[in-house]
């Protein structure tokens, strides 16, 4: 005698507890990474300020070697340089920031706040002071300095 064994077909698919679990741990995941995503913005416009400041360091750079060539290395000076005529210098070096700025290109500059003498502000910062690059002119016994707070970016 025969025996028929019916066998049952298995369904295929994800219990409700496995979706529960994928779905807890994507909320886990999903609210660690949110605040480390938040700050972007901020950490963009940091990054910014430290670009400007590279930039203004090379520009300076360029006008020493111009003043340098030209003999005008003493306390102040003018020369040309990054395709700029009559750039006011100190030392060699760029007497302020609206002179060093002659060679430098902030783009687009409505993100850029110039107003404040020697300083170089983003302007979606929360507060000017707060994401800057301050430019110090040379003196006889030192280089400039360019002084960035990126601390409120």
């Amino acid at each position: 005698m025969q025996t028929r064994y019916k066998l049952r077909a298995r369904q295929q698919g994800f219990t409700l507890i496995e979706l529960v679990i994928v779905i807890v741990i994507i909320g886990i995941l999903a609210a660690i990474a949110l605040p480390k995503m938040t700050d972007l913005a901020g950490n963009a416009r940091a990054a910014t300020i430290k670009g400007v400041t590279g930039s203004l360091a090379s520009a300076n750079t360029a006008i020493y070697s111009a003043a340098q060539i030209n003999n005008q290395g003493g306390a102040t000076g003018t020369v040309n340089a990054c395709n700029t005529t009559g750039i006011a210098t100190v030392y060699g070096y760029a007497s302020d920031s609206s002179e060093l700025l002659k060679c430098v290109t902030l783009s687009p500059a409505s993100d850029f706040n110039t107003a404040t003498a020697n300083v170089i502000s983003h302007a979606g910062a929360t507060t000017s002071s707060s994401c800057n690059v301050t430019y110090v002119a040379a003196t006889a016994t030192a280089p400039p300095q360019y002084n960035v707070t990126a601390t409120g970016c």
